[in-house]
């Protein structure tokens, strides 16, 4: 600590033998202090480190030139002219080079004054607004509090007793101690090197390569859309190639697939897909190290566009436009673009926020500019879920479509049933959100809704051939009183097909002029009434069914659905074996 600034310093390995090592110790840094020997000057090692930090998008540090006292004046700016000639053109070009000794303490209080200057205090405050996540580099047993584990607070905060989970698997855990350079502590912050004692999990659970997360935060995936851009120095690279992954302290295997060619030259840039050998928590910007599997070098590396960007293994029409969208677009064109890749299935708050690496908060705020112009709608029923203008329009016309077809098949007359519709638009959609699609459909005039029907717009009663079969059928109805006719009797007797009777059946049910009985039976509306005034008028006070079959004349089958229908309309309340019959 400096004049009120705290530098974490993560010390990496410089040996080629180490790289590794380096890569998972330099994925959470902010600024680098770039070393060089005077008595070596550049190495070649010194140069993969150089290009690392360079993929890895680090944008600021200082140069310190070591071992001044091992050598001559002239060696130290031979040296130093070296390592201008390496960062020329990079984001080291401007930095200090500043000559020091251990040995003697020369230049250390001007290299002092240089690491304070990297300090950027508006940088940190945007880190910690997001949600934590902590990869792991080191995990070990302390006797009497249990596993441990050690990294660099990447983004957010972590404090004492908060529940956090371990990525890729979700794992609950909670944080029982934390440290910040050896000194027990309330809250981590973003930045700092945190060793963070762990309650709900095993040390054989534990590993450098996974990570500490807010739970629901972060997208774990094992299909990367990324940037990728191959060093200089790097040979061709081709797709279905397969490379070392380094990301954060993870490792492992990539199979990569170019997106925009067969081949990527040294020096190239392309948008890829990478399938990784194991799920990764990943978001967009962050940076990875590619290398070969043999010899082992770094070719290459990248920046993550999409951790759940969907496989490219068979290109789609407009792939390229989209992929730009993804790439250059601000995060209110990438929720768009994500919420439209939802389709019909609408994409939850929570799923875009953990596919954006941001907090639900920053989407709603990316969202209220779409939601305005009404490229995006989220549906009052499901308020943490959005759909797509061209995706509800896209629905509007096919549900105009379903709804004209089946009047036009003699399905029905007036409507098509809600849940019949529904099923057809969205068949996979759960009930809640499939009810809150078809509300805003209805919102929208594609159709009314009259009980369980779906009208098109101004349907309300049937057309006059319609109506004039429909009269026919009641008539039927009626003349066959307690003996009610089959739908396809009914066809016979009118003359007509058989489903389009079965739909005017359905719809004289719903109108009233047929009476539904438990069962299924349909008998008319004037046959039921004749029960109820002959029931009331018999001067009894109770019937049993014996009773009531001989009064009307009526079969088991059919007689105990009429009395359980007159109970639901309170004409008649069962009372053990009898009915009462009650007044009207």
């Amino acid at each position: 600590e400096w004049e009120g600034v705290r530098l974490s310093f993560v010390d990496v390995p410089g040996h080629e033998k180490f790289v590794r090592n380096m890569l998972a110790g330099a994925g959470g840094i902010d600024a680098v202090l770039f070393v060089v020997a005077a008595d070596e000057s550049v190495m070649p090692q010194t140069r993969e480190h150089f290009e690392i930090l360079r993929l890895l998008g680090v944008e600021r540090g200082v140069v310190a030139v070591t071992k001044i006292d091992h050598v001559t004046p002239d060696l130290v700016a031979v040296t130093a002219e070296d390592v201008r000639d390496l960062v020329r053109g990079s984001f080291l070009e401007g930095a200090s080079v500043v000559p020091v000794s251990a040995r003697t303490g020369e230049g250390l209080d001007a290299l002092k004054a240089a690491l304070l200057a990297l300090a950027r205090p508006e940088g940190e405050t945007q880190r910690e607004s997001r949600a934590a996540r902590l990869p792991i580099d080191r995990a070990f047993l302390v006797a009497g509090f249990g596993p441990v584990v050690t990294g660099s607070l990447v983004s957010g905060r972590i404090s004492r007793d908060q529940r956090l989970e371990l990525l890729p698997e979700r794992r609950p855990v909670r944080v029982r101690r934390l440290e910040v350079h050896g000194h027990e502590t309330e809250e981590a912050h973003a930045g700092e090197r945190v060793s963070a004692n762990l309650v709900g999990v095993e040390l054989s659970e534990l590993r450098r390569g996974k990570a500490l997360a807010t739970p629901g935060a972060f997208a774990v995936s094992a299909l990367l859309t990324a940037r990728v851009h191959l060093l200089p120095s790097a040979p061709r690279v081709r797709s279905g190639d397969r490379l070392f992954f380094h990301h954060f302290s993870s490792e492992g295997r990539a199979r990569l697939r170019l997106l925009e060619a067969t081949e990527l030259l040294p020096g190239g840039s392309s948008r890829v897909q990478l399938r990784l050998s194991a799920p990764v928590a990943a978001a967009p910007g962050d940076r990875f190290v590619l290398r070969r599997l043999s010899p082992v070098e770094t070719v290459g590396g990248g920046v993550i566009l999409d951790p759940l960007w969907p496989s490219a293994a068979r290109p789609r029409p407009g792939e390229r436009e989209r992929l730009d969208r993804l790439e250059r677009g601000s995060l209110p064109e990438r929720c768009v673009l994500w919420i439209e890749q939802a389709r019909e299935r609408g994409a939850p708050e929570e799923e875009l926020a953990a596919r954006a690496g941001v907090t639900a908060s920053d989407i709603r705020a990316a969202l209220a500019g779409p939601l305005a112009e009404g490229r995006a709608h989220a549906l009052r029923r499901s308020p943490d879920r959005y759909i797509a203008e061209t995706i509800l329009a896209r629905l509007a016309e096919k549900a105009s479509s379903e709804i004209a077809a089946y009047l036009a098949a003699g399905g029905a007359s007036v409507g098509i049933p809600r849940s019949t519709l529904l099923a057809r638009l969205m068949p996979s959609a759960d009930t809640r959100w499939a009810e809150a699609v078809e509300s805003a459909l209805a919102a929208r005039g594609v159709f009314r809704i009259a009980g369980e029907e779906a009208r098109p717009p101004g349907r309300e009663d049937l057309d006059g051939s319609e109506r004039d079969l429909s009269e026919r059928i009641v008539a039927f109805f009626r003349t066959r009183g307690l003996d009610p006719p089959s739908p396809s009797e009914v066809a016979e007797r009118v003359r007509h097909r058989q489903k389009v009777v079965e739909g005017l059946i359905g719809y004289l049910a719903k109108k009233g002029d047929l009476a539904r009985l438990p069962g299924g039976w349909l008998i008319a509306r004037e046959a039921v009434e004749d029960v109820v005034a002959r029931l009331r008028g018999s001067g009894k006070t109770s019937i049993d069914i014996g009773e009531f079959k001989e009064l009307f004349g009526l079969t088991r089958r059919l007689a105990i659905p009429l009395l359980e229908h007159l109970d639901a309309a309170k004409v008649t309340r069962r009372v053990g074996d009898r009915r009462e019959i009650l007044p009207g």
